[in-house]
């Protein structure tokens, strides 16, 4: 699957429900759905979540479908994408049981070495 057709977005922090951020995502179709192999860090002085790769772990969140560029182009920006993030290609399975392949945001080295 090409990376340019993926139009869905695994979130787990801010942007999903009950979160500051989820507002962004309001009407949009979502599940439920699990990352396996991730770690969710949530540090008290940091004020948002992030996570790292962690065999035998999972990520609770939910996976929005069908999220357009402009969409996905606002998030990278709210996200800090290229220097905070880095959207990168995830397969998550939902609630239902199926496994897709979404979106999410994974923390730069530095987020990871100052915080860890």
């Amino acid at each position: 699957m090409k990376i340019e057709s993926i139009n869905n977005i695994f979130v787990y922090g801010t942007l999903q429900q009950g979160g500051s951020r989820n507002y962004i995502l309001e009407g949009i179709k979502f599940e439920k759905a699990k990352l396996p192999n991730y770690s969710k860090i949530e540090p008290e002085n940091l004020g948002f979540p992030f996570i790292i790769r962690k065999e035998n772990f999972e990520v609770n969140g939910e996976v929005y479908f069908d999220v357009n560029k402009d969409l996905l182009e606002l998030l990278d920006r709210i996200e800090g994408e290229g220097y905070l993030y880095h959207r990168i290609v995830v397969k998550v399975k939902t609630a239902q049981g199926r496994e897709v392949q979404a979106f999410t945001y994974y923390p730069d080295e530095n987020l990871i070495h100052n915080y860890t």
